[in-house]
């Protein structure tokens, strides 16, 4: 059977791709791993490799073409194969919307749907921290106006700020940083964000680790692999967690667990995603998070399904505690500290030094309230320190 050759997400934020160039064409040979094109993303250009041995039977974007991020944009098959060029997507989203009953200025867009405007407009809506996929349009093309735009700023909008800059300089924001920039403030406006820190006694689980490593030197394993581990075989117990907010009466609760892994490369944050977290052994946790984490800092993401959960490690560099802002769809995020030694009081009423991290969920609070973060956090609180548990 054909498998599609879907367009790379680039980053949790993105919502289509270019198609930047083919280096096969229809009819020829692929190997398993082999580039095939390269495609662009508002954050960077990444390569889009062979998912199997075979014949690249049919591309389906050209050179300059645009795409959804996660739709087919190829197929790769047999020799001889034939392929029914079926549009789920398209067709989906037709009944989708002829179900809808669209109000002006309604907000109804489905997953993935663009968002017509104009580029006056588009700035305008940018400059003033204006989310265009919250406003609606009562125009017979849904197009958005510079009117609409001035109307949400002038209903809880603010004007940005003019700063006096004669003694410093101004600098460029990239691509990478302007998108995590309206991204993230877009969160943090609409996503009631709370937090719940608890102290991980990691004492044995670094022991564990050290000694799994050294006899094991081309299969090392991470503090962040354990994490992983652990946070995937909690959303697996508690699947509330596994969870989006969809609009005033709904949630969706995913079946499947997949765990994004920031990642600072020089293009900026970038989020590659491990897909069926659950499913994968420590080991090839580890194996997989290597590749992942190689091709976002080589610029080739090979990321092919949407995250639900973030994974934001900062141990590496010497910080005691740090909180992570959500990243939308998903509702949850975990900030993992550094392991430090301190004095603790242990069960005896003695003072004794253990290897202490502390770890921070954000959780929206739409979806869940504390006592569901805390049965979450403190589910993987036990797995670090009870490490036995994540071997398999």
């Amino acid at each position: 059977m054909a498998d599609k050759i879907i367009m790379p997400q680039g980053g949790q934020d993105l919502q289509f791709g270019t198609i930047v160039r083919w280096l096969k064409k229809e009819g020829d040979t692929v190997k398993r791993g082999e580039l095939i094109c390269e495609v662009e993303t508002e954050k960077a250009v990444f390569e889009v490799n062979a998912s199997r041995d075979g014949v690249l039977l049919k591309i389906l974007k050209q050179d300059g073409e645009e795409a959804e991020v996660l739709s087919a944009i190829g197929f790769i098959g047999d020799d001889g194969e034939k392929i029914e060029l079926l549009k789920e997507i398209s067709s989906a989203k037709n009944t989708a919307i002829k179900n809808k009953k669209i109000s002006p200025r309604t907000v109804q867009r489905l997953p993935g749907e663009k968002v017509r405007i104009s580029p006056r407009a588009r700035k305008l809506a940018r400059d003033n921290g204006i989310d265009i996929r919250q406003l609606g349009s009562d125009r017979p093309d849904g197009k958005i106006t510079t009117e609409i735009v001035q109307k949400a700023i002038s209903a809880g909008g603010q004007q940005p700020q003019k700063l006096d800059i004669s003694n410093g300089h101004a600098v460029k924001m990239g691509r990478v940083q302007r998108i995590a920039a309206d991204r993230l403030s877009h969160s943090w406006r609409q996503a009631p964000h709370f937090f719940i820190t608890v102290a991980v006694d990691v004492t044995d689980l670094l022991a564990a680790r050290k000694q799994y490593n050294n006899g094991h030197q081309d299969k090392k394993i991470s503090v962040n692999d354990l994490t992983i581990k652990a946070s995937a075989i909690a959303l697996k117990e508690i699947p509330q967690m596994n969870a989006s907010y969809l609009d005033q009466d709904t949630i969706v609760l995913w079946d499947d667990i997949h765990i994004g892994v920031a990642v600072s490369t020089d293009d900026g944050l970038l989020v590659p995603v491990l897909a069926h977290a659950d499913n994968l052994s420590l080991v090839e946790i580890a194996q997989q998070t290597k590749l992942l984490v190689e091709d976002a800092r080589n610029r080739k993401f090979s990321s092919d399904v949407p995250s639900r959960f973030t994974i934001s490690n900062l141990g590496m560099y010497d910080v005691d505690q740090f909180t992570a802002i959500i990243n939308p769809p998903e509702s949850a995020i975990l900030a993992v500290a550094s392991a430090q030694r301190k004095a603790v009081v242990d069960e005896d009423d003695t003072i004794v030094v253990r290897d202490m991290m502390d770890i921070t969920l954000s959780l929206d609070h739409r979806v869940g309230d504390g006592v569901l973060a805390a049965r979450f956090i403190n589910r993987i609180k036990q797995l670090l320190e009870t490490p036995e548990q994540l071997w398999d």
